[in-house]
């Protein structure tokens, strides 16, 4: 292969987000591993970090980047603006949720520590709302550079930190920093006919995804805590090792997902990152399934001991988990708002009812899992009739305060 086709090639995977998710997972991991074999004092704080990333991650998706791919915002917005004010609007909120989680789940953890754990989260902020609007200002090219160079300068930093013994919990600072500065300095200037919005009609075009992406939130917090309660801990360990076995399947569904918000209305039916996540999941579900004891035991010794028929159903329970995932995303960006908040509510209706009969009824691995893949066959059920019964985005028209024209709402 000649040079320039290799550049060619890497040129393109650049622009896709399959890039993006693998990096930001690479860093998230090498960041955990670092510190359980040189900061072992910061390893708690480093872990309930990693957890707490998923809330820049989310918010900005739901905020700026939902409501862009489904043609909501205004023409004459000035995005990297708009952008800013989402992301300092939410930092108050996040920071509230991090110490406050901190303060919880690590009891024995001083101010500053918790202070300076969560400062990495906030700094995110607004490199992922820049993100989403830099798809639409600019180009996708430079719009990955931002999660890309943020994850890569997380990885050497993180190195860094460890070699001259500071903590690693904040060693994505300098890299967020430089990353952000030079977003904002590469913006392109504001046009005549653009305006600024008011923070109100800022955070309203994503309210509706906002408030669904919360509740998923919830759910997602929610299903460990419930199978630990009702089967046990050794369930909690059992469903953590499937989800580390299935962690290629998710960076790339993530992948896929994310391109189609990037896409928008331009979105196919059908990428090579959707295949690439079938022919992952379809991997490692054989891999589980017909790898035996032995290959799960590599995992967790609770794995090892569950049938394979349990394994087996969790395995189809990550399928449906997949078409559900993509049904609703592509439900979201052709939907009237509205329309879509009451479909993610009643599909997480759905999931919640599911774990209250598991409450009821589950006393082991299998019945768990089993309820989740009858629950997760229901929700496919739902969007489904949702997208057949009509309710396109472009149907209703609204004007959205201060936005300066009509939007869709």
């Amino acid at each position: 292969m000649s040079v320039r086709r290799l550049a060619a090639r890497m040129s393109a995977l650049q622009r896709t987000q399959l890039s993006v998710q693998a990096l930001t997972r690479l860093a998230s991991v090498s960041v955990f591993l670092l510190a359980s074999w040189r900061d072992t004092a910061h390893l708690p704080l480093v872990a309930l970090q990693g957890a707490l990333f998923a809330l820049p991650f989310a918010l900005m998706e739901a905020l700026v980047g939902r409501p862009l791919a489904a043609g909501l915002v205004p023409g004459n917005w000035d995005l990297g603006r708009w952008a800013r004010s989402v992301a300092t609007a939410c930092v108050l909120p996040v920071g509230v949720v991090g110490y406050l989680s901190a303060t919880v789940a690590l009891p024995q953890t001083g101010v500053a520590d918790r202070l300076l754990m969560i400062t990495p989260v906030l700094l995110q902020l607004p490199i992922e709302a820049l993100f989403w609007a830099t798809t639409r200002s600019g180009s996708l090219r430079r719009a990955n550079l931002l999660p890309q160079l943020t994850a890569v300068g997380t990885v050497i930093g993180a190195v860094a930190f460890v070699a001259v013994g500071l903590r690693v919990d904040v060693a994505a600072v300098p890299t967020q920093v430089g990353v952000l500065a030079w977003a904002v300095l590469r913006l392109p200037p504001a046009r005549r006919d653009q305006v600024s919005p008011g923070l109100r009609p800022g955070l309203s075009v994503g309210s509706v995804y906002c408030f669904a992406t919360v509740i998923d939130l919830s759910y997602s917090i929610a299903l460990p805590s419930v199978a630990g309660a009702v089967a046990g801990q050794a369930t909690v360990v059992v469903l953590r090792a499937m989800d580390l076995a299935f962690g290629p399947f998710h960076v790339l569904l993530s992948a896929s997902t994310r391109e189609d918000v990037v896409a928008g209305r331009r979105s196919p039916r059908w990428t090579a990152v959707r295949g690439l996540t079938v022919a992952a999941l379809l991997a490692v579900s054989a891999a589980m399934v017909l790898g035996g004891a032995r290959v799960r035991g590599l995992l967790a010794a609770d794995l090892a001991a569950v049938g394979v028929t349990v394994v087996a159903l969790y395995c189809a329970y990550k399928a449906l988990l997949m078409v559900s995932t993509w049904l609703s995303i592509r439900h979201m960006i052709r939907a009237v708002p509205r329309r879509y908040l009451v479909s993610a509510v009643g599909s997480r209706v759905v999931a919640f009812a599911v774990l209250a009969v598991v409450v009821v009824q589950a006393s082991r691995p299998g019945d768990l899992v089993l309820l989740l893949v009858v629950g997760e066959v229901l929700v496919v059920v739902w969007f489904l009739a949702r997208m057949r019964s009509g309710g396109r985005a472009d149907d209703t028209v609204a004007v959205v305060p201060g936005g300066g024209e009509a939007v869709r709402l």
